[in-house]
């Protein structure tokens, strides 16, 4: 189904660099389990999801209000309760059972970031008008949509990416602890609030691209071997939880 396809890619001739967009931001998202910082991590993982979104929104050529926004990258899974509560408890764990934590943090991050993409390509679906039909985003608004979208991620099956994305992972670990390490300098050790951390990813953002750029290459050539059935499925999940029959768009 070319559709698919095209979804994935972000459309027409420009779809190389959405593709390449989506897959970059899954990755920098992915990192974020690396940083040593408790809830300093969220609010860079918070950073990189909304800046993934905005730049769906573009191109799609559909602005999005502040509160749009916020709907569509908001996490409904315990809140800040519940993870500061977690935080809480492991964080000094981290420092006895270290490479213990480290390897869970590495499954943890190709998990992450397996899980980012599939919620970057079901926003950049429901952006985008069926025929005849508008986008879900304009159909249904933005929290029913991204409530729907955080449920078919978490529903979904992951495997034929999670496959591809933790070999890709394996074979640039190098490179990822890196990209990962920038990140943890950049935003210190010392708790900030979200603007702060923000401004201090902006500021190494490039440098940061450009050492992930081989290990970008690498995951979006990978996941162009994924199935199309997989997409399709996510699709599909997607029109469902709306509400619409398969193939309705």
């Amino acid at each position: 189904m070319a559709e698919g396809r095209e979804l994935v890619q972000m459309g027409g001739s420009a779809g190389g660099a959405g593709r390449r967009t989506l897959v970059t931001h899954a990755v920098l998202t992915g990192l974020t389990p690396l940083i040593p910082v408790p809830l300093v991590d969220d609010m860079v993982k918070s950073y990189f999801r909304k800046r993934l979104v905005r730049s769906l929104a573009s191109s799609a050529g559909r602005p999005l209000s502040d509160a749009e926004l916020d709907a569509l990258t908001a996490e409904r899974e315990g809140g800040c309760l519940r993870g500061c509560l977690l935080t809480a408890i492991v964080y000094p764990l981290k420092a006895v059972f270290r490479k213990v934590f480290y390897f869970l943090e590495w499954k943890r991050a190709a998990d992450l970031t397996s899980r980012t993409y599939h919620f970057g390509y079901l926003v950049g679906y429901a952006l985008r008008p069926g025929a005849g039909r508008p986008s879900h985003l304009d159909a249904y608004g933005a929290r029913a949509t991204g409530e729907a979208i955080e449920a078919v991620c978490r529903e979904a099956p992951i495997k034929p990416l999670e496959a591809v994305i933790g070999t890709t992972f394996l074979k640039s670990k190098g490179v990822l602890k890196g990209a990962a390490a920038l990140l943890a300098g950049s935003v210190g050790r010392a708790p900030a609030r979200p603007e702060q951390v923000a401004e201090a990813v902006e500021r190494v953002e490039p440098e940061e691209e450009r050492e992930l750029d081989p290990v970008v290459t690498r995951l979006q050539r990978s996941i162009g071997s994924v199935p199309e059935e997989h997409f399709r499925h996510l699709r599909e999940r997607l029109d469902a939880r709306l509400g619409l029959t398969p193939g309705a768009r």
